[in-house]
């Protein structure tokens, strides 16, 4: 399976009172690719290590950590693999555009798409359907605030086709696709 090295998340030096009052919803993008840097950047703030114990950027209910980030670029699917700043392919091919339900045409112009997946295990069989849910929000919060720090646009969906997708992303059945951000450079 081929991995991609990202380089450390680096500090992001916008105020966070200044991302939260430009965080806007974007949905048109240009062509032009995001760098490794602001990735693994968009990506630590979605989901990131931030200690030893394995604790992550984004609050986890019951610290279940169920929700893993993918991203779909133009070669392919990959795993983020928060422990080690990797990313995993699943799959070559380019899945932007499976990630919508027919709606976004703006999604085939975006440079990535991150992939919230929610994985059920006996733990979050036992917990609150809504926890999972409330745990992805807080990773795609994170997102748009990285994404607007670095000027970057972005816009989470919830229109997507888990079952789907995942089975098109080589995922197990216990793994959903249950929200998307895509992301890129917001066309003028």
């Amino acid at each position: 399976m081929p991995t991609l090295t990202l380089p450390a998340p680096q500090p992001l030096a916008m105020p966070l009172s200044d991302a939260l009052s430009r965080r806007r919803s974007k949905r048109a993008f240009t062509r032009e690719d995001i760098t490794p840097q602001q990735l693994s950047n968009l990506l630590w703030a979605a989901a990131g290590v931030t200690d030893p114990s394995g604790k992550r950027t984004a609050p986890s209910c019951l610290d279940l950590r169920a929700v893993t980030v993918f991203v779909l670029r133009a070669d392919g699917a990959w795993r983020y693999d928060a422990a080690k700043n990797v990313l995993e392919q699943t799959t070559p091919e380019d899945l932007r555009a499976a990630s919508t339900l027919g709606q976004h045409q703006f999604v085939d112009a975006a440079p990535v798409t991150l992939v919230f997946v929610a994985e059920e295990t006996p733990r979050t069989k036992m917990a609150r359907p809504s926890w999972i849910y409330l745990d992805a929000g807080t990773m795609v919060q994170s997102a748009y605030l990285a994404a607007t720090a670095m000027g970057l646009g972005g816009v989470a969906r919830g229109s997507v086709d888990g079952a789907k997708l995942g089975e098109r992303m080589r995922l197990p059945a216990t793994m959903k696709p249950i929200f998307c951000f895509t992301a890129g450079h917001p066309a003028p």
